[in-house]
């Protein structure tokens, strides 16, 4: 009667649309506490470079939901996302079960995600998780962040070993030079990768 296949596409897409503004929510909660008084009619934004704008706004700018400046630090933070969008576009199409899981698609997801423990372990989650050093909010927050990372670590290497094993593939790990090649390959960019963003 009703074509119904848009159906699983709407579900498996909900859970990715509603984390991050769940996450927000939840950070908010912690940080509210923390947070000050704006007043959006009168403030003034001055640390605002205006480099992405140019000239459409220069001088001291108005209240902004969000502005970022023209840095190195916005750099790292961009190149940071796009491999995040990278890695969610490798997860939402191998949820796909008509698709193929790959050892490439794997380890490209699975290098995302190392990039950002290692990059985070060096950053914020050493310091306010594993040294205690952060409040609260700090460590929900940073807590937050590295539990899907990690997610993305493990259960793209169990899907890849389950495929390997249905589809009868004898040949173990450490022989198959197809799967050294990839993995060298991640190891290769996810050293670049951390390289460039420590340099930055």
């Amino acid at each position: 009667m009703f074509d119904m296949k848009w159906l699983p596409i709407a579900c498996g897409s909900l859970a990715p649309a509603l984390i991050p503004p769940v996450h927000i929510v939840v950070l908010w909660y912690f940080w509210e506490n923390y947070a000050r008084y704006v007043d959006r009619h009168f403030c003034t934004c001055s640390c605002w470079d205006t480099v992405f704008k140019g000239p459409y706004e220069s001088g001291v700018a108005a209240y902004k939901h969000m502005y970022f400046n023209a840095t190195q630090n916005t750099f790292k933070m961009w190149l940071l996302t796009i491999t995040e969008l990278i890695a969610t576009t490798m997860v939402m199409q191998l949820a796909d079960s008509t698709n193929t899981v790959t050892s490439k698609k794997i380890f490209c997801i699975v290098g995302i995600a190392l990039l950002h423990i290692i990059a985070s372990s060096f950053d914020q989650f050493f310091l306010n998780v594993v040294r205690g050093e952060g409040y609260a909010h700090q460590i929900i927050r940073d807590i937050g962040f590295m539990v899907p990372d990690i997610m993305q670590l493990i259960i793209p290497l169990w899907l890849l070993k389950q495929t390997r094993k249905e589809s009868f593939i004898t040949r173990p790990f450490y022989r198959d030079r197809n799967l050294h090649k990839d993995i060298i390959t991640t190891i290769f960019f996810v050293l670049a990768l951390f390289m460039l963003c420590s340099i930055l």
